[in-house]
């Protein structure tokens, strides 16, 4: 059996295929990051689906595609954390920006971008990868990503500019005050994931002007940074994963029309376009 994970930020999806039947299983944990996460963290969040552990036995070959997976120090220790559940398997770690370009590219040229919980994008030649230098993470940059938006809808809060029923939403909602941001925000783990939570309150005000001119900046900033960074970018189409850019696909096309630039491939949840892009090498 061979065992797929997409794993971002905030969860990490994992599809298990048969190779002698053609039958999927899913399941699903918290996401899986080296960057910030060490060997036991990433253990205990796989080891939490006992579904996933009472498969490990079967596994002969595992393809993780993850966020913060781009060195091979990073990689080396997810790689352990998952031998010490999944012993019999092959391992394979790559980062999740390979993941996003099989997902939305399949075997075509194109531009492909995550607009998640955070923000990276990748050029793909139908063949080789190459990478842009805008992942910088979501204090420098992951510009257009839900702890992006999260950000500034905190910031706009805390300094009472947002538009009065959005505040009071969030006040109702979300029980915000200033000091559990701040221990959240500096004090806690994963506070990116904490951002992102926010990213939520666009869709419900989106009828706002404050929202809709929060996405034009955002989406502008992203195509800035994350697109025409790629030399003869408005040649190709322009793919994305993630739930930022599902949700937002009018707004991302203004932006795109702005760019002269075309939209290819959404993708919401990539783990079975990964999948079927190994399936049909074999």
């Amino acid at each position: 059996m061979i065992l797929f994970a997409d794993s971002g930020s905030t969860k990490t999806s994992w599809l298990l295929y048969d190779k002698a039947t053609g039958s999927r299983r899913y399941f699903e944990t918290l996401g899986i990051n080296p960057i910030i996460h060490h060997h036991e963290e990433i253990y205990q969040k796989v080891f939490s689906n006992t579904e996933l552990v009472a498969c490990a036995e079967q596994v002969e070959e595992i393809r993780f595609f993850g966020a913060g997976c781009s060195s091979p120090d990073r990689n080396k220790l997810a790689e352990a954390a998952l031998k010490s559940i999944f012993n019999k398997a092959n391992i394979d770690i790559d980062h999740d920006m390979k993941g996003a370009a099989y997902a939305v590219c399949g075997n075509e040229p194109g531009i492909a971008c995550i607009l998640g919980t955070g923000s990276n994008s990748i050029f793909f030649d139908g063949e080789k990868l190459v990478e842009s230098y805008a992942g910088i993470g979501y204090v420098l940059g992951d510009e257009a990503s839900g702890a992006y938006f999260g950000k500034l809808i905190l910031r706009d809060f805390l300094y009472h500019l947002l538009p009065h029923e959005m505040e009071s939403y969030l006040l109702s909602e979300y029980k915000l005050e200033k000091n559990t941001i701040f221990q959240l925000v500096y004090k806690e783990a994963s506070p990116n994931r904490y951002l992102a939570s926010f990213a939520p309150v666009l869709s419900e005000f989106r009828h706002l002007d404050y929202t809709q001119v929060l996405l034009q900046r955002g989406f502008t900033e992203f195509f800035d940074f994350h697109v025409s960074c790629f030399e003869n970018y408005q040649e190709y189409p322009i793919g994305f994963v993630g739930s930022i850019a599902n949700n937002f696909k009018e707004e991302l096309q203004r932006v795109a029309d702005d760019f002269e630039c075309r939209l290819g491939k959404f993708v919401q949840r990539p783990i079975d376009d990964i999948a079927d892009y190994f399936i049909r090498k074999m």
